[in-house]
């Protein structure tokens, strides 16, 4: 190969390069704009479920007030008083039944993020891996030609003897 093709195959291949360094910077970026969005929709996520933890509480809380002022004549030895604690245990029972629905209807919904999140992401990570190969080829092709080129050079050149 002359001197000149080499030189075209060279500027070919430095553009080849860019675009693939250039698409490797994109699929970076994306990467970082997907882990940001996981993270603030965990946050909102987190913010939600203990906005419904803390309604179930203050529920529970009001719940359990009203009867211990209820109880406040009770004889503690009466069947009434009895009654009184089954109540108090059916209401904690309640409550954490509720938070544990609570912690599966937003689990189901990390899942889902994350499932989709970490499909996109590893569609992202696949490509990068394919260009990365591709631009070792572009590059190590480009070197060989560097060495090609300055052979055909040498190898032009007027000898004088």
């Amino acid at each position: 190969m002359g001197w000149v093709t080499i030189s075209l195959r060279k500027m070919a291949l430095k553009q080849r390069v860019s675009n693939l360094q250039y698409r490797l910077l994109q699929i970076s970026q994306e990467r970082q704009t997907i882990a940001n969005q996981s993270q603030y929709t965990q946050r909102y996520l987190n913010a939600m479920k203990n906005q419904q933890y803390s309604s179930i509480n203050t529920s529970y809380t009001e719940a359990l007030k009203e009867a211990q002022q209820s109880a406040s004549s009770l004889d503690p030895t009466s069947s009434e008083w009895s009654a009184y604690q089954t109540s108090l245990d059916q209401m904690s029972l309640a409550q954490m039944q509720q938070q544990m629905s609570v912690d599966s209807i937003f689990q189901g919904y990390e899942d889902a993020l994350m499932g989709d999140v970490n499909r996109r992401d590893q569609q992202l990570e696949a490509e990068q891996t394919q260009i990365e190969t591709q631009l070792q080829a572009a590059q190590a092709e480009l070197e060989s030609l560097d060495e090609a080129m300055e052979q055909s050079i040498q190898d032009s050149a007027i000898k004088l003897s």
